[in-house]
C-alpha cells in the first residue's frame, strides 16, 4: 500500500509527498530493493544526484542486473557528472534488454558527451531500431545542440517532432535554424508549433523576433503586439516594440513602451538604459539620469552604454572622470 502510494505521488509530480513516503518506507524496510529503487527515483526527480546514485547502488547490491534500477543509476551518475559509471550502468542495462529504448538512447547520449567514436555507430543503430522513439530523439537533439552540432541536432529533432512534445521540439528546431540565418525554415517550424499549441505565447514572441531579424518590421510589430497580451511575454514584447519605435525616431512612443516593459519586469536593465536614451533625446536630461541610475543599480555592466549615451547627444554631458559619473548616478 505504502509503496504504491509513493509511486503514484511520484508519477503525479507530488515530490514532497513521494519523498516523505520513501523516507517512511526506508525506516520500515531499509533493505528492500524496491524501496531503495523508489528512493533513487524520488531523489533523481528532485535533482539530488548523489542521493539517487547511493540508493540505486544499494538497490543493485540486493537485486543485481535489475534493468530499471540500472537506468536510474545511469541517470544519477550522469547528473553527478560521473559519465564513466553512467556508461557502465547504461551499457549493462542495454545489453540485458536490447529493446529498451531509454537505456539505448541514454547510453548513446553519454558516449557522445564523452567524445567516443562508438556513439556514431550507435546513432545509425538507433535509427534502425527506434526510428519513432520521439523522447529519445529529442534527448539526442538536446545533447547534439549543446555540443554545437546543429545539423545533427536538426535531424534528431525532425524525428522527435512526431511525439507528444512536438511543439517544444519545433521551437528547438526553429531556434537552431534562426541562428543559422535560415529564417524561412525557422518560420515553418514556428508555424508548426503554433498549429499544435496555439496557446503557447513563446511561439508568437519568438516568431516575431525571427521576422525582426528578417527586417520584416511590420509583421514583427504585429507579432510583438500579440505577444503583449500574454503575461509571460508581455514585458519583452513591449521592449521590442520600444526598439522599433526608437529606431523610427518616435521617441515619445518608445518611452511609453519601455515604461510598460519596466512596469512588468522592473529588473529589465536594458529597458531602463533605452528609456534614458529616449528621454535624453527628448531633452529631459534629469529623467534620463533617473533611468540610467536605475539601470546601473540593476546591472553594473550597463555603465559603458550609459557613459557613451550621455556623451553622444547634444543634450547630454561629457564626463572625463567615469568614477565621478558613476557616483553621481548612484548617490
Amino acid at each position: 500500500m505504502g509503496l504504491a502510494t509513493a509511486v503514484a505521488a511520484l508519477n503525479n509530480g507530488e515530490l514532497s509527498q513521494a519523498h516523505a513516503w520513501s523516507l517512511r518506507l526506508l525506516e520500515l524496510t531499509p533493505d528492500d530493493p524496491a524501496v531503495l529503487q523508489l528512493a533513487a527515483a524520488v531523489a533523481l526527480a528532485m535533482d539530488r544526484g548523489e542521493d539517487a546514485l547511493r540508493s540505486a547502488r544499494a538497490s543493485l547490491a540486493r537485486r543485481p542486473d535489475h534493468v530499471p534500477t540500472l537506468v536510474l543509476a545511469g541517470r544519477a551518475a550522469r547528473l553527478g557528472g560521473d559519465l564513466a559509471e553512467a556508461v557502465t550502468c547504461l551499457r549493462r542495462a542495454a545489453s540485458l534488454e536490447p529493446g529498451r529504448a531509454e537505456a539505448a538512447f541514454l547510453l548513446c547520449v553519454t558516449l557522445l558527451e564523452q567524445g567516443e567514436k562508438e556513439a556514431n555507430a550507435m546513432l545509425q543503430d538507433l535509427l534502425e531500431r527506434f526510428p519513432n522513439e520521439a523522447s529519445g530523439w529529442r534527448m539526442l537533439g538536446d545533447s547534439l545542440s549543446a555540443m554545437d552540432k546543429p545539423d545533427a541536432a536538426l535531424s534528431a529533432y525532425a524525428r522527435a517532432a512526431q511525439g507528444k512534445a512536438a511543439p517544444a521540439v519545433h521551437l528547438r528546431r526553429a531556434a537552431i535554424l534562426q541562428s543559422q540565418g535560415r529564417y524561412e525554415e525557422a518560420l515553418a517550424d514556428y508555424a508548426a508549433a503554433a498549429a499544435l499549441a496555439p496557446e503557447v505565447a513563446e511561439v508568437t514572441f519568438r516568431r516575431a523576433l525571427c521576422l525582426k531579424q528578417m527586417q520584416d518590421t511590420d509583421r514583427a510589430r504585429l507579432g510583438f503586439e500579440e505577444a503583449t497580451r500574454h503575461e509571460s511575454t508581455a514585458a519583452l514584447a513591449y521592449f521590442e516594440l520600444g526598439l522599433i519605435e526608437q529606431d523610427r525616431g518616435h521617441l515619445a512612443a518608445a518611452v511609453k513602451l519601455y515604461e510598460e516593459a519596466l512596469a512588468r519586469r522592473p529588473e529589465l536593465a536594458e529597458g531602463a538604459v533605452n528609456l534614458g536614451i529616449c528621454l535624453q533625446g527628448m531633452g529631459d536630461l534629469a529623467g534620463a539620469k533617473e533611468a540610467y541610475a536605475r539601470a546601473l543599480g540593476l546591472r553594473a555592466d550597463t555603465f559603458g552604454r550609459i557613459a557613451q549615451a550621455l556623451a553622444s547627444s547634444p543634450t547630454g554631458e561629457l564626463w572625463l572622470d567615469h568614477r565621478a559619473l558613476r557616483r553621481s548616478l548612484l548617490r
